[in-house]
Order: C-alpha cells, then sequence, then structure tokens
C-alpha cells in the first residue's frame, strides 16, 4: 500500500473576557488532505485544556459530535448556522439526566474513541475550501480552530464495489483513487470516506457474524467492517488509520495526564 496523506493541526481556542480562564489546545487529525465533491471527510480530536477553570464535555463521542462538535466553512457567519438553535439543543442536552458530562481538568487532555467525527468543509466545492472546528460549552462560548484547508479534487476514478442492502435501505461501497491513494467510500447519498486500501489489489465483500458487519478483502487481507458506524473492528492498522491513531494517542494522553496529576499531588 502507498503511504497516504496525514493532515494534522494544531488548533487552539481562544475565549472572550467572561470566560478568560477557558482555553485548550484542540489536535485534529485529517487523515487525508483531499475530498471529492459531495465528500464528508473524517477525523478525531484531541483536546487538551490549557485553561484554569474545567471544561464540560459530553463523555459519549455521539452526544459530543451530535450538539458540541461543530465544523463550518471560513470565513463564516455565526448567524447562518443557527447558533440560537443550537443553544436550544445543548440545554436540552444539559437537562437529561441520561447524557452524562465530565469536566476537562487543567492540564489534561482527552481523546474521544469509537466514533468518526465528520468533518465537512460546508463551503462551495472548490480546489481550496477552509473550515473551522468550534466546540460549543453553552451560553453563546465557542472553542473555536485556526482554519483547516482541504484541496477539492476532480478522482482519478470511481469503481463500484458492490450494493449493500439491509434494513435501513441500499448503499453502494466504491473505491475512489486520486494519485497515489486509492479509499473506500460508502455512497448514501453523499459520499462518506471509509479507509484506505492497496492501489491495486482486488476488493471483495462477503457478509460476516455481526449484524451490519461485513468481511471486505484487500486482495489476502480480511477487515472486518462495521457498516451501521462506519468503523473497522478487526484489520491491520495500514487500513485501520483511525484506530491506529486513536489508540496511540489515548495512550499519550493517559500517560500526560498521570504526570500532570502527580505533580499536582507533589504541589498540595
Amino acid at each position: 500500500m502507498k503511504k497516504h496523506s496525514i493532515l494534522t493541526a494544531l488548533l487552539i481556542g481562544t475565549s472572550p473576557l467572561l470566560f478568560a480562564e477557558t482555553n485548550a489546545l484542540i489536535e485534529v487529525k485529517l487523515f487525508k488532505g483531499w475530498v471529492i465533491k459531495g465528500e464528508c471527510g473524517f477525523g478525531n480530536l484531541a483536546i487538551k485544556n490549557t485553561g484554569t477553570a474545567p471544561i464540560l464535555l459530553a463523555k459519549d463521542a455521539f452526544t459530543f459530535s451530535s450538539f458540541q462538535l461543530h465544523a463550518r466553512s471560513f470565513p463564516n457567519k455565526r448567524a447562518e448556522y443557527g447558533e440560537s438553535e443550537i443553544e436550544s439543543d445543548y440545554q436540552m442536552l444539559r437537562s437529561m439526566e441520561e447524557f452524562e458530562f465530565f469536566n476537562l481538568l487543567p492540564g489534561e487532555t482527552h481523546v474521544y474513541e469509537g466514533r468518526k467525527f465528520l468533518l465537512p468543509a460546508r463551503a462551495p466545492f472548490s480546489e481550496e475550501m477552509r473550515f473551522i472546528v468550534s466546540i460549543y460549552l453553552g451560553k453563546g462560548f465557542w472553542l473555536d480552530s485556526e482554519p483547516l484547508t482541504v484541496k477539492g479534487v476532480v478522482p482519478d476514478s470511481i469503481e463500484h464495489v458492490t450494493t449493500l442492502t439491509d434494513v435501513n435501505g441500499s448503499r453502494d461501497l466504491v473505491t475512489v483513487t486520486y494519485k497515489n491513494e486509492r479509499w473506500l467510500y460508502t455512497k448514501l447519498g453523499g459520499y462518506y470516506t471509509d479507509f484506505p486500501l492497496s492501489l491495486t489489489n482486488k476488493i471483495r465483500v462477503e457478509p460476516h457474524e455481526a449484524k451490519g458487519h461485513y468481511k471486505i478483502w484487500d486482495g489476502d487481507k480480511p477487515i472486518v467492517f462495521d457498516l451501521l458506524q462506519s468503523l473497522i473492528r478487526e484489520g491491520p492498522d495500514e487500513n485501520n488509520v483511525l484506530g491506529k491513531w486513536t489508540r496511540e494517542r489515548k495512550q499519550k494522553a493517559e500517560a500526560d495526564n498521570a504526570e500532570v496529576r502527580r505533580k499536582k499531588a507533589e504541589q498540595q
């Protein structure tokens, strides 16, 4: 497999005077720096609290991505994104006991697991698209990133692999090749990036044991893919780029957090 591109951005969110001690360093990992028309790219985050006040975050990754994580074109006008609706949804979330939150303490880092964060460039498709990643903390307060840039490209090829049908309807799996990269996509209205593939191997798909799981063969390499969650459950790291990065980044965060806690204990 040819080496795929990785785009990493270290992003700093700052606060207005009312929240002068709330800020964060946000590491955003995008697994490629290009998109095709109609694509929602994906990534993951490491959030480090660099302020002196705790940062309240949803514990569950799905809840976090649904109510606190937002990607918007840059430059943007917040009014275009329904900030009042975002606040209303957030307050509803906070009022419901079944949704858990936790405080990310000063100096500590958190990495979400078990979910892709879709980070669409909402600007009209073009050769260069810029967007920001924001975390909403309620009452109109955001931690905003600096801009990220992705390229809009015309792929060298799009090849149909198979059509999968279940209780949720039908969707197509296709391969998209651009220069020295080849990726599996799910086509369902738009294009949703799944994971990188070798450039030339034949791709085969067969049902797997669990509901919604399929075994995808990249040549002679089996990959167990959860179609409903759009996640690799078993497979080589060269295909499971999201899982590999998340696992390694979480290990580093845990080690860093242990050191932060040790220093705090010594100071008490």
